[in-house]
């Protein structure tokens, strides 16, 4: 039988404690299949942000279990899930998270910076450029941010999330 890419189940995560407790997931379960795309749509405060934390491996859930390619996350330790995070994940902020002092190529290979691999200079700037190029921004490598529009920006946040060939790309 085919293991689901994302298995989550009985998830649930409550901030604070007592009176003042908040369940922002209660009893969530849910399957991703290896390359399904899915939507998750609620009203403000249902739990999609909290959701998308657990399933970035930015956070841990208060109940349950999160299978990652058939792997429990959900009780890894901090350097574990940076581990995971950075060579499983890749994410798209909304606001794209670029740093301005650096160029396209530059934000692009910032996550290969701490892959475990240790790529020379040269390969992370060539995996770079080449993903630049997937997304139609080869022409633009030695922009900085704040010389690129807001979809150029974006497709540098894109390009960014695709460099270290992740499992699941997460996007806001």
């Amino acid at each position: 039988m085919e293991e689901h890419l994302i298995e989550i189940t009985n998830m649930s995560k409550v901030y604070g404690s007592g009176d003042i407790a908040v369940h922002a997931l209660a009893g969530v379960s849910a399957a991703v299949e290896k390359g399904e795309f899915v939507a998750v749509m609620g009203p403000s405060g249902s739990g999609k942000s909290t959701l998308m934390n657990i399933l970035g491996c930015l956070d841990r859930p208060t109940g349950g279990t999160y299978m990652l390619d058939g792997e429990d996350v959900s009780q890894l330790g901090k350097n574990e899930l940076a581990n995971v995070r950075n060579r499983r994940i890749g994410f798209v902020f909304q606001s794209y998270n670029l740093l301005p002092r650096l160029s396209a190529a530059k934000n692009v290979q910032l996550p290969l910076l701490y892959d475990s691999q240790q790529l020379s200079d040269a390969e992370c700037y060539d995996r770079a450029i080449a993903a630049l190029e997937a997304v139609g921004l080869g022409d633009r490598t030695h922009h900085q941010p704040n010389e690129l529009s807001g979809g150029q920006q974006q497709r540098v946040a894109i390009a960014r999330a695709l460099i270290n060939n992740p499992s699941i790309i997460l996007a806001d």
